[in-house]
């Protein structure tokens, strides 16, 4: 099976447009249309939302339009904080990415090393998080404590 090809641009966008691409990605991969699709509000257009609508995604993020009250008012907002958590744990990793392993400081004038570059950095955390997991493992069998601050 032949992946698809992006054309990678390094130029300033609006990637609320990605998000048919990427849901078609996903069932391509995997045979089905994800069953949620955590994203920020940039995603979160007319467009998108009637895309996923007709293909029963949920799009996280609260629904246009007057609040639903009673019962269904609660569990849509109960639904919209869930998915806002899982979302919080991509952010956060990317982020971290972001500020320890300098993924912002990527400055390659050509489109392979910018993406070599970018892999490098998350190699890096990757390696950083098994031997940190490593290392604690080690402490654990010696009885020795660690704190962390």
């Amino acid at each position: 099976m032949l992946m698809q090809q992006y054309n990678y641009c390094w130029n300033n966008y609006n990637e609320g447009n990605d998000l048919k691409a990427v849901a078609e990605d996903y069932r391509r991969k995997f045979g089905v249309y994800p069953e949620a699709i955590p994203a920020d509000k940039i995603y979160q257009t007319r467009a998108n939302r009637s895309y996923c609508k007709e293909l029963g995604i949920r799009l996280s993020g609260p629904a246009l339009g007057r609040p639903k009250s009673g019962e269904a008012g609660r569990k849509e907002a109960r639904q919209t904080y869930k998915d806002s958590c899982e979302r919080n744990a991509v952010e956060g990793r990317s982020g971290n990415l972001k500020r320890r392993y300098g993924l912002n400081l990527i400055m390659s004038k050509l489109d392979e090393t910018a993406k070599t570059e970018a892999a490098f950095h998350l190699l890096a955390m990757n390696a950083a998080q098994r031997l940190r997991r490593w290392l604690l493992l080690i402490f654990k069998i010696l009885g020795l404590e660690v704190v962390f601050q």
